[in-house]
């Protein structure tokens, strides 16, 4: 079936049209006055001359004209002029609405058709995929319009990777997300290809309700309206088909079966399969993440907002129906347990402590100066990234309470300088001792939630600390 070209139809006569016999009227406003008032001096003039009947009735015109001048200030003659002023206020007032409603109809598309009756409106969520893209699902809105012959799917969670520094704008918070439309049934059976459930969930939507939305969405579709910053958590694919419905519909939609949840432990579910790309996202995302999650965000993810329209009720009556499975959801792989981040650091840090053990308590200062750098390295991404970045997700990180970026400078000069040897270097080790300390006791107070593959991390920095710190007794 090939894809309609809404912009082109020429369906419904625009709106603007229907004011068209009214303009002509106001533009033909002068000449209909001076019809109405003609200017009986230059008739007079015209007629000069001419000693006919014509030329009597023209002078007792102006003898007439006269005498409506001299009256002109009596009572009934001042209704006369206010009732004059009144209607000119009206045709006033008419132009003004005229010119509102043709410039509200130039924002509407033109010859968008009329949906039929048979036109069906639904929500087409699909669960996670392979890709980190598709990691926690997609929400879509089609319309089926059998008796037009078009089935669209309207997709706000499209984005180009062909944009010049996409990385970078990604990292920074202005790439650019926008509005697609597909075809309905090819898309769907694409997404349930790859091995991701797809349902569909109708509607109960009334036929102007139906008119609107669809008009909403192609007037969003347009190129000057279809691009929106995107928000990973406020501003999605997901919470701007839950926007579109709420504006239709005039009611919030909102997940209520959500309460008592943080932001990121409704991602760890989602997560659990990929533990590695969990780590790094427990690393980006600061505290903020850590607030409660209101019903109607929840809709931030595509199975909350399946659900939440699902628990909507427009004026007493279901705003949707049962979602119905049109693919089923395969299993996707997971990385095995023993390779979780928070076991492979244990493992490796209890083989080199036992293996340092072995050699007789010998270490490297290099290996300890290298540590250091990572570690300081790695917290002045996080602050040059929250400090860049419009991602609020990356702000507050405690992060750095135990990946501090000035380790960074520390590990330079462990490279040239034993801390035997540099009382200030000393005395840095001995602070970044101490913090670490507070830090792991403390952490589970604090307002952030910490990935637990940290923890064999900052007992590895605390323990090569330890180590440079005694090098002094030792030599």
């Amino acid at each position: 079936m090939g894809r309609l070209n809404l912009y082109g139809h020429q369906g419904l006569k625009p709106l603007a049209e229907s004011f068209r016999p009214f303009g002509t009227i106001v533009e033909n406003l002068p000449a209909v006055l001076h019809w109405a008032f003609p200017a009986f001096p230059r008739v007079t003039k015209l007629l000069d001359g001419r000693f006919s009947r014509a030329r009597v009735l023209v002078l007792a015109g102006e003898t007439g004209v006269r005498m409506v001048v001299e009256i002109s200030q009596t009572p009934l003659m001042k209704g006369f002029i206010y009732w004059k002023r009144f209607f000119c206020s009206l045709i006033s007032i008419l132009l003004l609405i005229g010119t509102v409603a043709h410039a509200a109809q130039e924002n509407e598309p033109r010859g968008l058709p009329i949906l039929s009756p048979a036109a069906k409106i639904s929500l087409v969520t699909c669960s996670p995929g392979d890709e980190l893209y598709t990691a926690f699902g997609h929400s879509a809105i089609r319309i089926l319009d059998p008796e037009l012959g078009f089935d669209r799917l309207y997709n706000f969670g499209t984005f180009d990777m062909t944009v010049g520094n996409f990385y970078v704008r990604f990292a920074r918070g202005d790439l650019l997300y926008q509005l697609s439309v597909d075809q309905g049934d090819a898309d769907i059976e694409e997404h349930g290809a790859l091995g991701q459930g797809v349902t569909e969930a109708h509607l109960n939507l009334t036929t102007e309700q139906k008119q609107s939305l669809f008009a909403a969405l192609e007037t969003n579709l347009a190129p000057e309206n279809r691009y929106y910053r995107y928000d990973f958590l406020l501003d999605n694919c997901s919470t701007r088909v839950r926007d579109a419905f709420e504006k239709i519909i005039g009611t919030s939609v909102a997940d209520k079966s959500v309460t008592g949840v943080t932001f990121r432990e409704m991602l760890d579910p989602y997560l659990d399969r990929i533990p590695w790309i969990r780590f790094g996202i427990y690393l980006l995302l600061g505290a903020g993440v850590d607030r409660s999650v209101q019903p109607r965000e929840a809709c931030f993810l595509p199975a909350n907002l399946e659900s939440a329209i699902c628990q909507t009720k427009v004026s007493d009556s279901a705003f949707a129906q049962s979602p119905v499975r049109l693919f089923p959801v395969r299993p996707l792989p997971r990385v095995p347990r023993a390779l979780d981040p928070e076991i492979v650091f244990s493992v490796i840090l209890i083989g080199w402590i036992g293996l340092w053990a072995l050699r007789g308590s010998s270490a490297s200062r290099l290996i300890s100066a290298l540590v250091y750098i990572v570690f300081g390295f790695t917290g002045l991404f996080l602050v040059v990234l929250a400090a860049n970045t419009l991602h609020w997700e990356a702000y507050q990180n405690g992060n750095v309470a135990w990946l501090v970026p000035t380790h960074l400078v520390a590990g330079i000069g462990l490279i040239f300088i034993p801390a035997n040897k540099l009382l200030i270097l000393r005395l840095y080790l001995f602070l970044a001792m101490v913090e670490g300390l507070v830090f792991m006791v403390s952490s589970p107070w604090l307002p952030q939630r910490f990935h637990p593959a940290i923890y064999p991390l900052v007992v590895l920095l605390l323990w090569r600390t330890v180590i440079e710190l005694r090098r002094k007794v030792a030599s």
